[in-house]
């Protein structure tokens, strides 16, 4: 019988394992001596017996005392001090520097065998023992040197990934009845693209337990793996219907069901991955958003019950976690801050994982994978690319700090009590999240910008996070602009921040035309037809003060593109595309004359005749620069900011338009200010209308997704 996870973490380590500092797998032989070729030696000590309550708490007492008459409170932050965004994007060593101000970290209880529960003060587990909330393990705790610890991490992830192969040829990897080869394919797509997926797995670990039936390896993580993989496989095994992409991994789907069930008893690491990992595929088909939602909120509840929101290094019993084990906690929680975000944004809904309530070191030590080479394997449309870097830490650490921001961004402008905040309230938190926008941009590594279409690009992901960020500078600039008693409060204001719109937008569809060119667009991941959406929002508005042939048309012309090729994949781009085509129909904005780019045509945006050039730097504030080498998409002086703001306002539908009149009912993403005054509505017939039959819906930058929609599209 193969002991438990549990019985494993419980054993003692044998003596090399202890000597390398290795995690080890108690068998006749574990793993790492089989390596070595080592005798496997265990040694035995008498039990210890455990401490009371009592005498726990006498020490706690006693420690306290001894550390106020030293004087180390002083060294503490201020009670009450909260981490800031701020305080992230101005680090200098992730290392040393990322100490978040001390809470109340004796709410973790580690066990013998490696388990951890967090409780906080308000709990009976305190037993009514003295806990001081000042973090009084910080000192005695604090890091070390990294660079051991990093080059042990590193080390064994080199050898773990020459393991790979060799335990696959001797067919000891579980792959839990799936064809070895076909289950390796997976793997290799999920490998390829997780950086999309935010590192949320850790390749060697989950690899070397997948043969030892390690911690780190469940087959509920596996069938989750092959069912976010199988919808960018061209093979059609993977698909209950051949013939229909949307059927791809349907077999996994099932299988996710069946040993989710039993899983959900007992918060475990791998759990919460497989949850995260599923929440970002089923989103994506567009009819499983609230199965997204709630999947992502198990893994969270997952994730406060085992203590991953504060770091483990702060505590006086972390000496029973690993470098591994660590480094692991740090990537989980961090990858679900993240999907916490995204998810949030998409769903126009509150955020789940806050900042001030967590406590968690932004920095990894395991950069194996960050100069891997990387090759686009899960992109099959891709002719020739000379490969690159993966930049996989790096982009992530960065991603998880962009965060931080769009965490704020949400708070402070699309919260329910923001629009009762007055407009000078709302105008000074644009100017501070601006700032720290503009902060993140220009602290980016070289490795992380891409400033001109001549030069080599990067990884797909590196281009997602760029257009990211852009989608968070048109967050938080459009509402100053859509909201009408914010324009009244200052012009000004709405015409630098539309400016500031026009030019992400720009920046957006530069960013999209090199994936496409270089990686196909038709196998991105959904953040990009996001963009793509929020990027169109303003295309359509320059478009509508603009002649039948200007580069916004084209620009708008070249999103349309994007969501049909997009939408294979991704099925719940289909209604972001028509909210798009609604808006061009309510505001008058005719596509005909434009030239079009044919969806299998070989250079895919390069056919457009008015090319947008990438700017060379993306600075913010009241008069951006589109680039050197072309002229701004829109000047202030030839804006009809009036009209602008008009057409953000929704207007009354038209009386034809049933479905219209039952959206409008509801509430779909941040609540604006509506006017009496209706925006000027010209039908006319694009050329997408009469291949589409779609409903008529407001624009609104996210809570698109809506469940009027549904109905919509099931005969589409």
């Amino acid at each position: 019988m193969v002991p438990s996870s549990r019985s494993r973490r419980a054993a003692k380590a044998c003596s090399f394992c202890r000597r390398r500092k290795l995690r080890c797998d108690e068998k006749p032989t574990c793993s790492n001596c089989q390596g070595y070729g080592k005798e496997c030696v265990y040694m035995t000590s008498p039990a210890r017996p455990r401490p009371s309550k009592a005498w726990i708490a006498h020490l706690v007492t006693e420690n306290e005392q001894l550390r106020q008459r030293l004087g180390d409170g002083s060294a503490a932050p201020a009670h009450g001090e909260q981490a800031t965004p701020d305080a992230d994007l101005h680090q200098q060593s992730e290392s040393t520097k990322m100490d978040h101000p001390q809470s109340v970290v004796s709410g973790i209880f580690i066990s013998a065998n490696g388990d951890s529960s967090y409780h906080g003060l308000t709990s009976t587990l305190f037993d009514g023992a003295p806990v001081s909330r000042h973090g009084s393990a910080q000192l005695a705790n604090r890091p070390g040197p990294v660079e051991p610890i990093q080059q042990q991490l590193m080390g064994e992830a080199a050898y773990q990934r020459q393991l790979e192969t060799l335990n696959f040829q001797q067919g000891k990897l579980d792959f839990d009845g799936v064809d070895p080869e076909l289950g390796m394919h997976l793997l290799s797509l999920h490998w390829n693209r997780q950086h999309h997926s935010f590192l949320i797995t850790h390749r060697p670990s989950f690899m070397r337990d997948m043969a030892t039936n390690g911690p780190y390896f469940s087959k509920l993580l596996l069938n989750a793996i092959y069912f976010g993989a199988a919808k960018f496989s061209n093979r059609p095994e993977v698909r209950r219907d051949p013939d229909d992409a949307r059927t791809a991994g349907w077999t996994f789907r099932m299988r996710v069901k069946e040993l989710l069930g039993s899983a959900l008893d007992r918060s475990e690491i791998t759990t919460i991955q497989a949850l995260l990992v599923m929440t970002s595929s089923l989103f994506a088909l567009g009819d499983e958003r609230s199965a997204a939602w709630l999947y992502s909120g198990t893994a969270f509840r997952m994730i406060i019950d085992l203590g991953m929101h504060v770091d483990a290094t702060m505590l006086p019993n972390m000496r029973r976690l690993s470098p591994e084990d660590l480094e692991i906690r740090r990537r989980v929680f961090w990858g679900a801050f993240v999907v916490d975000k995204i998810q949030s944004l998409y769903q126009g809904r509150p955020a789940s994982l806050q900042s001030f309530d967590t406590k968690v070191l932004l920095s990894f030590l395991d950069r194996y994978e960050e100069l891997e080479p990387w090759q686009p394997f899960a992109y099959s449309d891709v002719q020739s690319y000379p490969g690159s870097p993966a930049y996989s830490v790096s982009t992530f650490t960065w991603l998880c700090k962009l965060s931080l921001v769009l965490n704020e961004i949400l708070n402070k402008v699309y919260s329910e009590r923001s629009s009762n905040r007055s407009p000078h309230d709302l105008i000074a938190t644009l100017n501070r999240l601006d700032g720290q926008l503009k902060t993140w941009y220009e602290s980016l590594p070289d490795h992380l910008r891409y400033n001109s279409p001549m030069g080599i690009v990067p990884p797909p992901h590196v281009l997602s996070l760029l257009a990211l960020y852009n989608v968070l500078v048109i967050l938080l600039h459009r509402p100053f602009v859509s909201e009408g008693h914010l324009y009244t409060a200052d012009p000004s204001v709405a015409k630098s921040s539309f400016t500031t719109c026009t030019t992400a937008a720009s920046s957006i569809i530069q960013l999209l035309q090199a994936y496409d060119n270089t990686f196909s667009i038709r196998r991105a991941p959904y953040l990009i037809s996001y963009a793509t959406y929020v990027a169109a929002t303003i295309f359509v508005r320059v478009a509508a003060q603009r002649e039948r042939v200007s580069r916004a048309h084209t620009s708008l012309q070249s999103c349309l593109d994007i969501f049909k090729k997009n939408q294979e994949t991704n099925w719940a781009v289909r209604r972001a595309h028509n909210v798009i085509l609604h808006l061009m129909d309510r505001m008058g904005v005719r596509l005909d004359d434009c030239t079009t780019v044919d969806d299998d045509s070989p250079n895919r945006m390069d056919g457009r005749s008015d090319h947008l050039t990438m700017p060379t730097e993306r600075p913010l504030g009241p008069a951006p620069a589109i680039s050197h080498d072309s002229p701004p998409e829109i000047e202030p002086s030839e804006l009809d900011i009036e009209m602008v703001i008009q057409s953000f306002i929704g207007t009354q539908p038209r009386p034809t338009d049933g479905l219209m009149r039952e959206a409008m009912d509801l509430s779909f993403g941040p609540p604006v200010s509506h006017s009496n005054i209706p925006a000027p509505i010209a039908p006319v017939v694009g050329p997408y209308e009469d291949a589409y039959s779609y409903p008529r819906f407001d624009d609104m930058l996210f809570g698109f997704n809506g469940s009027p929609q549904d109905n919509a599209f099931t005969d589409n």
